[in-house]
């Protein structure tokens, strides 16, 4: 195979969680070598569709070799696009690496080969707030979809929540807030960024749906306004089976974000729903099926290092298990499903799933990607926030 350089550059330029993002969403196979005059050998992380499997590092293997490269804020790094033949050691998706990263550089837990002692102590205190919620980038623009653009300014509003609203846009420049209104005022939930998308599936798949939060332009904000009708006919002739699991996902993320805002209202208040479930599924374990709730509720949850948190519940149509195409961070890898006492399910054909949605175009499948990293993320931003006692 002939392997190729497809990305390298400067980190002070694109930093590793951008690298990490860049590589996720364009779901790319090879490996990545980081250089750095404070290191003798490069570092080196082992992405398999977007996914770090394995890293190394002088003694460092797996995930602390990894967690450890957040340090490097300066050197060059270089992808080669090639075949992976490295055992994966790595199972917490994308983004919970990315956050944990930049969590543990913030609390001195990574050392920052990047700045002198004075800039590390200015970084910590001025950066931690905004890595807590690092910008959620996108792939690459696909623009066969794209039909127009507009330009919003700092502080506008591009959706609102409660209005309706069918269309949905692609970042090409600039950053968004994705914002929920709650009892103790805004909250801001995620901050998105180039290639990301405003919007929801259910934009697509419900005329007239109604918009579950509030989208912000902070500073000048380059929209593509997508073809709405070319996706919606798109979304009409997928499989009954498909357009439920799409469907699954956006009311997945919509509980999700819900359940943030309520913890976010009440943080102290013990969660109850946990109490006489079984557990279905253990956080960690191997699990290759996918399963669709006939009856009953699961509940999908994260043990931390204090708590287990909730992040969703599940009812009749919805999914769980495994999806191979999607990487949302939650079961079987970092979270557990626990099941209601009626819960019934059947089982789902994945690999004819998975066939049909390689086939859908570029963007459709972008804006499904983008839906998991969106889970990933807020998951990951919930458990830093709200942990009952620091580490």
């Amino acid at each position: 195979m002939n392997n190729k350089i497809v990305l390298a550059g400067n980190l002070e330029f694109l930093s590793l969680a951008d690298i990490f993002q860049l590589l996720g969403a364009n779901v790319s196979s090879g490996i990545l070598r980081i250089m750095s005059r404070f290191s003798p050998e490069p570092g080196i992380v082992y992405f398999t569709k977007g996914n770090p499997i394995n890293g190394s590092i002088g003694n460092l293997r797996g995930l602390d070799a990894v967690y450890s490269f957040f340090g490097w804020t300066r050197g060059e790094f270089e992808f080669t696009q090639e075949s992976v033949n490295v055992a994966r050691v790595i199972k917490k998706s994308r983004m919970e690496i990315i956050l944990n990263g930049l969590k543990m550089l913030d609390d001195g837990l990574i050392e920052n080969f990047g700045a002198d002692r004075v800039q590390k102590k200015i970084l910590r205190g001025s950066q931690k707030k905004e890595s807590a919620k690092t910008v959620i980038r996108g792939p690459l623009v696909d623009y066969m979809h794209v039909v127009d653009e507009e330009e919003f300014y700092d502080g506008e509003r591009i959706v609102e929540e409660g209005k309706h609203g069918n269309w949905i846009w692609v970042i090409l420049e600039g950053r968004v807030d994705i914002v929920k209104e709650s009892a103790k005022g805004p909250l801001t939930v995620l901050k998105i960024g180039d290639g990301a998308f405003v919007g929801s599936l259910d934009s697509l798949m419900t005329r007239g749906s109604k918009r579950s939060a509030s989208a912000i332009a902070r500073g000048n904000v380059q929209l593509g306004v997508l073809d709405s009708q070319r996706l919606s006919r798109e979304y009409t002739a997928m499989s009954p089976q498909l357009k439920n699991l799409m469907t699954s996902l956006d009311r997945r993320l919509k509980r999700l974000t819900n359940r943030y805002v309520e913890t976010y209202i009440a943080p102290d208040i013990p969660e109850c729903r946990l109490k006489n479930v079984r557990q279905l599924l253990k956080q960690g374990q191997t699990e290759k099926n996918l399963f669709k709730i006939t009856n009953g509720t699961a509940f999908i949850a994260r043990q931390t290092d204090h708590e287990m948190m909730l992040f969703s519940e599940l009812g009749n149509g919805d999914y769980f298990g495994h999806i191979p195409f999607i990487d949302m961070g939650h079961e079987p890898f970092s979270a557990s499903v626990f099941a209601s006492q009626d819960l019934k399910t059947s089982r789902v054909d994945v690999e004819k799933l998975q066939q049909e949605y390689e086939q859908l175009s570029l963007t459709f499948r972008n804006i499904v990607a983008n839906v998991g990293t969106c889970i990933s993320a807020t998951s990951m931003i919930m458990c830093n926030t709200f942990m009952k006692t620091e580490r």
